[in-house]
């Protein structure tokens, strides 16, 4: 959140005497270039800002400067404090800032939301660590990742941020082995350590103009028709979309949407038991027959 930035951004040039813009881009994590633009609304907000060229040169603040509350309206005071809750509660280290600006403002934020990145487990609670502090840092990030087939390839990547997208988190990363920004699921991550080294330029660009959309390869959806029992009602409403469910008379419910391909969607059928149907595409429902038979036979006496 761009407010949210421009706080940290003042709170640390009222704090200090000058700041270069490389130190204001390695604390705020962002780009040199975006700390110019942060500087230049901070001027046009009626901020005092200046910079000075040279050695000893930085960004600086008027001495006679206070900061003043209308700055924001009070409707853009809990915006912010909410923002920075709940950027708080994901580890962000915003916690310090969020009770200067509760302080400063004169009044509580709710918690709104609430960001646990564990498991329910509880195995997931280091390598949320590890991640946050790779992430935060800009370190090089070592780890195992598990792809469809089961099998295991050591990856080294330059970590951007955690996504959570489809009921899952993802960790968006540049992979130095692929030369692309790639997006690893956290749950088939394993061993995750960081490692010595620096981002190459390249990943530095990659993050300065990363959008957040999957970079799995462009393939044909999968029309999927299925049929499923009442008693799967908690399974159908998480599974699919609201649109694409019809309930029937009999209380059943008839799903009709589009998947992307993989083995997957055998084993999310399969997982429905003797309470749904496959009725299209007919080779889903040869698979979940002759996979059903496979079944069958494991536990004949």
């Amino acid at each position: 959140m761009q407010i949210s930035r421009l706080f940290r951004m003042l709170y640390i040039l009222l704090e200090r005497e000058r700041v270069t813009a490389a130190e204001l881009a390695r604390e705020l994590e962002v780009s040199v270039r975006t700390v110019y633009r942060d500087a230049q609304a901070l001027c046009e907000a009626g901020v005092p800002l200046y910079s000075e060229q040279g050695r000893s040169g930085g960004f600086a603040i008027l001495p006679t400067y206070k900061l003043s509350k209308s700055m924001l309206s009070r409707d853009e005071q809990q915006a912010l404090l909410a923002s920075l809750a709940a950027s708080a509660q994901s580890g962000a280290q915003d916690t310090e800032l969020l009770g200067k600006l509760r302080a400063f403002f004169g009044a509580e934020s709710r918690d709104w939301v609430q960001i646990d990145f564990a498991d329910w487990s509880g195995q997931q609670d280091q390598d949320i660590v590890v991640f946050r502090q790779a992430i935060l840092e800009s370190r090089l990030l070592e780890m195992d990742y598990y792809g469809e087939n089961g099998a295991a390839s050591l990856r080294t990547v330059c970590p951007f941020t955690l996504w959570f997208k489809g009921q899952a988190w993802y960790l968006r990363a540049y992979c130095l082995s692929r030369r692309a920004v790639r997006t690893f699921k956290l749950s088939r991550i394993r061993r995750p350590q960081i490692i010595p080294g620096a981002f190459p330029e390249e990943a530095h660009a990659a993050r300065a103009s990363d959008v957040l959309t999957c970079d799995w390869p462009e393939q044909e959806y999968i029309h999927l028709v299925l049929r499923a029992d009442k008693c799967m009602a908690y399974r159908i409403f998480d599974d699919f979309s609201q649109s694409s469910i019809t309930p029937q008379e009999d209380g059943s419910f008839l799903i009709d949407t589009h998947f992307p391909p993989g083995a997957w969607i055998r084993s999310i059928m399969l997982s429905y038991g003797e309470h749904a149907e496959v009725i299209e595409p007919a080779w889903l429902r040869e698979e979940i027959r002759q996979a059903a038979e496979k079944m069958l036979k494991r536990y004949k006496p």
